[in-house]
């Protein structure tokens, strides 16, 4: 189907150059179909976008859901640090260009739909929300509440996807903070 292709085109365009920098001559280049074929199935650049992007947040709630229901009889430390390698994991991948879609958007919104972009990664970030809060809630020898530690676990994860676009030494980093942001919120001592 071509609209899945000019879609899938056009993600990885905007993980590598970025909204304004993407054309549509750059998006139907490779897919085998003109310009102005792309109108048939999206009014402009703006419209695949915003279907990017609705799709990007979609794909990556259900990576989260699963992602939490396979290890929800896990140790909420080890959930919430194989949630960490995932996104390492997967940000290393090149095939998987969601989450640098999402991180490429999330730091560097394009100024005419800011407000579409905040409100997606909202929604993609209340879900991420609510289960870390369940996973808190399950962590009986936490010094924090549930919504303490979701909001640092959030600040943590941040603190680690920008690692991973400035750093070559993510590992090393990732495991002696992980160690002590544990032993921070943790009595097991």
């Amino acid at each position: 189907m071509k609209a899945n292709e000019i879609k899938k085109s056009a993600l990885a365009h905007f993980v590598e150059k970025g909204y304004e920098a993407t054309s549509l001559d750059d998006i139907v280049e490779g897919i085998g179909i003109k310009k102005q074929s792309v109108y048939s199935h999206f009014k402009n650049k703006e419209a695949i976008f915003f279907q990017v992007m609705k799709d990007v947040i979609n794909e990556e709630i259900f990576f989260l859901e699963n992602f939490f229901q396979e290890r929800k009889e896990d140790e909420p430390k080890d959930v919430l640090f194989q949630l960490l390698i995932k996104f390492k994991d997967r940000y290393l991948q090149q095939e998987d260009k969601n989450i640098k879609f999402l991180l490429r958007m999330a730091f560097i919104p394009p100024n005419h739909i800011k407000r579409f972009v905040i409100e997606q990664f909202t929604f993609y970030n209340s879900a991420l929300v609510e289960h870390l809060l369940e996973v808190f809630l399950r962590e009986e020898n936490s010094n924090v509440t549930a919504e303490e530690g979701a909001i640092s676990y959030l600040n943590f994860l941040d603190g680690i996807l920008v690692e991973l676009i400035y750093s070559n030494d993510v590992d090393n980093r990732l495991y002696t903070s992980w160690k002590i942001y544990w032993r921070g919120i943790s009595n097991n001592i």
